[in-house]
């Protein structure tokens, strides 16, 4: 019998979609079988939590939409801090949610909950499936949701009796999966764009999550390399242009935009994050979204360019054509970049214990190569990382650094993304604090041979709260904020994982090494210096 469980696998599937994260519940067993029908592996972690963030990572690793799927009532609830991360971040994730029986909606079901109205708040597109010849409809225009000019979550409540339902013989077969259309920008904005960076002295790009989803690695390159543009990417969009390519600067794009004359802004929003925008005082500013709704959100704009990041970027290449950028401008950030270099080199070759947080960092780049993908989650740790580590290729380094802040996502992150690349060697960079709330996914990837390296900055305590009780109320009045010396490698172990405890920083290479040639998730508990920040 074709039911519309197994109809959801069969379309997941004609979606691209191999993989989805879940933890079991009773309201959802008939997606399981039609994932299974339709060959797509069914990842279930510890926490619908993390099942959230796992999808993300998925999703932040291929570009694809990621999928998930949470039992009624605390199964969803549970996934909703997945949720709302997606909806600031702008991932392109799906969240499927069981839910009571339609006959007994209103009766106080076994958990029950009023989850639609609280997706709405946090979803591109949220809808309770009631009807079995609507499903074709709903699904399809979730995933135009999601890729859409507003591109973000979406939800769908899969009642369970409709999931058990025979598919409707009157679902419409029209929807099926469809492009999603892309818009090139107004070549009068391209052409006013072009012709700012024309006239630009100091000009700088910096590349977004928008970039990344636009799938504009190729044309990114192109550009840069036509136009000899300092390029700059963040968030999602970090590793789009190799950071080993002479034309980008890495993922710091403070070292240029204060200076710059002209920046051009391509798929990233103007958030806490990115300085709200306030660059160079008198300096100019091109904006590049698919959505018209951002452009000059937060601050003024001189040209806002509506289009898809990919198009817009082969635009802009064309109409630059013959444009050389500034050979004293970048000799300017090619010395900024030494002076940085210069300035955390005593850091990056340490030999102090506790181990400075630099030497860890310094120590993963040197391990890491152009097929390592570096998950990151934390506070100090977290910050340092992203500034600090390399990414070389689109999807390289899923963070939690967004507005939303969260702690958590790391290890699920790099489960998305060893089941999206298995032959990626993943590396989730965590602090202690940021490890102890996804630390059972651990045992997630010993079960289902998911081998990856959690190494932990640990400083022993939650270092940004501390400082923050010792400014506002003093040092004798700290509360909350010491986790102590706990042997987090020990309980990976007793899991079936690699575990070590690092506390010399000429171990940290071995110990890099030992835990990829394990064959086995594994932990790293580094011991760093709780005095120093990144």
């Amino acid at each position: 019998m074709d039911t519309v469980g197994k109809w959801i696998g069969r379309y997941l599937k004609q979606r691209d979609i191999d993989a989805m994260f879940t933890l079991t519940g009773g309201h959802i067993f008939p997606l399981f079988d039609g994932a299974v029908e339709a060959g797509i592996r069914v990842i279930d972690t510890r926490h619908e939590q993390a099942a959230a963030f796992a999808a993300e990572g998925w999703a932040l690793r291929t570009g694809r939409p990621g999928v998930y799927a949470a039992t009624a009532g605390p199964g969803f609830v549970n996934a909703v801090s997945g949720l709302a991360h997606a909806s600031v971040t702008q991932s392109r994730t799906l969240c499927l949610a069981g839910a009571s029986p339609v006959g007994e909606d209103d009766k106080g079901a076994p958990q029950e909950l009023e989850q639609l109205r609280v997706a709405e708040v946090y979803t591109r597109y949220a809808k309770t499936v009631r009807r079995t010849d609507r499903v074709p409809q709903y699904f399809e225009n979730a995933f135009q949701h999601m890729l859409g000019p507003n591109p973000g979550p979406a939800f769908l409540e899969l009642p369970q009796d409709v999931l058990y339902r025979p598919m409707s013989a009157e679902a419409p077969t029209s929807f099926g999966p469809r492009p999603t259309p892309r818009s090139a920008g107004d070549p009068r904005d391209v052409e006013r764009a072009a012709d700012l960076l024309r006239h630009a002295e100091r000009p700088a790009v910096v590349v977004g999550g928008g970039g990344f989803w636009s799938g504009a690695a190729d044309e990114l390159r192109a550009f840069a390399e036509a136009t000899g543009l300092p390029v700059f990417t963040r968030n999602a969009g970090r590793g789009l242009l190799p950071d080993s390519h002479p034309q980008c600067y890495g993922g710091s794009p403070g070292l240029a935009v204060f200076k710059a004359d002209v920046v051009l802004v391509v798929g990233s929003r103007f958030s806490s994050t990115f300085y709200y925008g306030q660059f160079a005082e008198g300096g100019k500013v091109i904006q590049v979204d698919c959505n018209a709704a951002a452009l000059g959100d937060n601050r003024g704009i001189d040209v806002g360019i509506c289009g898809d990041a990919k198009l817009v970027l082969e635009q802009l290449t064309a109409a630059l054509d013959g444009f050389s950028t500034s050979a004293e401008w970048i000799s300017t950030l090619d010395g900024a970049v030494a002076k940085r270099v210069e300035k955390f080199a005593p850091g990056y070759h340490s030999t102090s214990t506790p181990i400075h947080p630099m030497r860890l960092l310094h120590e993963i780049n040197e391990f890491a190569d152009e097929r390592t993908t570096i998950t990151i989650d934390g506070g100090d740790i977290g910050v340092a990382a992203a500034r600090h580590l390399r990414a070389e290729h689109p999807g390289a380094q899923p963070s939690n650094a967004s507005i939303l802040g969260s702690l958590g996502p790391g290890l699920p992150f790099a489960l998305g993304a060893k089941v999206a690349a298995p032959d990626d060697h993943v590396i989730c960079v965590n602090g202690d604090g940021a490890f102890g709330i996804g630390a059972m996914e651990m045992d997630t990837a010993v079960r289902l041979d998911l081998p990856f390296t959690c190494v932990i900055g640990n400083d022993l305590k939650w270092g940004m709260i501390e400082r923050a009780h010792v400014d506002l109320f003093g040092g004798d009045r700290v509360v909350a904020a010491d986790l102590g010396d706990r042997p987090y490698e020990e309980m990976v172990r007793a899991m079936g994982g690699y575990g070590e405890r690092v506390e010399d920083p000429d171990q940290i290479r071995p110990a890099l090494d030992r835990a990829r040639d394990s064959g086995l998730p594994a932990c790293l508990n580094v011991i760093i210096d709780p005095k120093i920040r990144g």
